[in-house]
């Protein structure tokens, strides 16, 4: 599988060298078409957003270095030198070699192509190669959706001031944003059958509570308590719709009934000015005063960035998130046999779905595991706590599986299953 993917992605890279040059020549003019983009959909029989985008993401491959700041060449049109002296090397080649050569993605290079070009325009091309660098150093081991999280911060590869490679995050951070509000549509229609079918884009901050939302309500195994007891009743799902057969239901259609119930509930009479679901955000005092500029770091595994944080905390009740002290005691050491809400909330700040190897279960799904069982003397606090779906928590307590469990320098742990032989 591993080969194909490479050989698909070589086939990828040849391909965007042929709308790079077709580009460059310019065929769309040539063959009565607006841009290359349409000319690429045409040809393909494709949709044309995803080929312009296949356009854009060519010229950045191929787009030549800028020059330095006072090279006496820059600029130069005329004269022998111009004449003789080889085409530039275009900025993003280590980039294009890696795609070129079936170790990145296609979305991985669009990733490196936006972070690159994001970066502040000071900077020289030493500096701005070790930034590509490093970006090729982390696609090689990340999916696109976590590089792009990565991305927002590689200037601090080349930049030793923290301020400065903060304040970048979150001007990069406030463009996305805007980019979104600017973005954001709905549209539905009447199927005239009894359903309804709708299409939403909204900024990201609005869409992750939605799905938290849905995550909870449609999670395969509820908690009983709020003390984190795992129960055996029916989900919140069957017990508010009524339909016992949501158990037998396939992910996408329970997800569907939580949503109609959710709209069904919406207070339209007078709306709520407060926001119904926790969405934890981890960010300084100064930032949240407006003081400073720091993106904030959310329980569902991206950023935001401090104005969005802040415009959220206006319409939402402010959670102080205590990782210690008498008002919320996180650790409980042999006090308690189960994790509490607190607890829970506190280890949102360190996972965002469930801790087994590979496993993208959302943390609401999530059960909380002692790492050090209780029944051998195990304790109940943070870093003795993980979160298991309930497919991963039973593999670890079945006779079948065994498991080996890595601490991460953030404290948070990775756990990897191996069938027993």
């Amino acid at each position: 599988m591993a080969e194909v993917e490479r050989l698909a992605r070589r086939v990828d890279s040849a391909r965007l060298r042929l709308v790079a040059r077709a580009d460059s020549v310019r065929v769309a003019e040539r063959t009565g078409h607006t841009d290359t983009g349409a000319w690429l959909a045409q040809t393909t029989n494709g949709d044309r957003r995803p080929a312009s985008r296949d356009v854009r993401l060519a010229a950045a491959l191929n787009a030549p270095s800028a020059p330095e700041p006072g090279d006496p060449t820059a600029g130069e049109s005329n004269g022998v030198l111009s004449l003789v002296a080889p085409p530039p090397e275009p900025e993003l080649a280590q980039t294009a070699a890696a795609l070129d050569d079936g170790r990145i993605s296609a979305e991985h290079a669009r990733v490196i192509t936006s972070a690159m070009a994001e970066l502040p325009e000071r900077l020289g091309t030493e500096a701005r190669r070790q930034c590509e660098t490093e970006l090729l150093r982390l696609a090689t081991s990340h999916a696109p959706a976590v590089l792009r999280r990565h991305a927002r911060r590689v200037l601090e590869t080349v930049e030793p001031d923290e301020d400065v490679v903060d304040a970048h995050e979150e001007s990069v951070l406030a463009d996305e944003e805007a980019r979104a509000v600017e973005a954001a549509a709905f549209w539905i229609k009447d199927n005239s059958d009894g359903t309804m079918t709708g299409h939403f884009t909204v900024p990201w901050a609005s869409g992750i509570i939605l799905k938290k939302v849905i995550d909870a309500m449609t999670a395969p195994r509820r908690r009983a308590t709020s003390g984190g007891a795992v129960g055996t009743a029916p989900s919140d799902l069957a017990t508010l719709t009524g339909d016992t057969r949501v158990d037998q239901l396939d992910w996408q259609h329970r997800r569907g009934l939580a949503l109609a119930d959710l709209l069904a509930r919406i207070p339209t009479d007078h709306l709520s000015t407060k926001i119904a679901a926790t969405l934890l955000v981890t960010t300084r005092l100064e930032d949240l005063r407006g003081q400073l500029t720091r993106a904030g770091r959310t329980d569902a595994g991206d950023h935001l960035d401090a104005g969005t944080t802040r415009r959220m905390a206006c319409a939402a009740g402010i959670i102080p998130l205590v990782l210690d002290g008498a008002s919320q005691p996180l650790d409980l050491g042999r006090q308690r046999r189960l994790h509490t809400e607190a607890q829970r909330l506190a280890l949102t700040t360190r996972y965002d779905q469930c801790a087994a190897d590979g496993c993208d279960r959302p943390f609401a799904w999530c059960e909380i595991h002692h790492l050090d069982p209780w029944a051998q003397g195990g304790s109940t606090d943070l870093d003795d706590a993980a979160p298991l779906c309930g497919r991963h928590h039973r593999m670890l307590h079945g006779p079948d599986w065994q498991h080996t469990t890595t601490r991460r320098q953030d404290r948070s742990v990775s756990i990897r299953f191996y069938r027993r032989t």
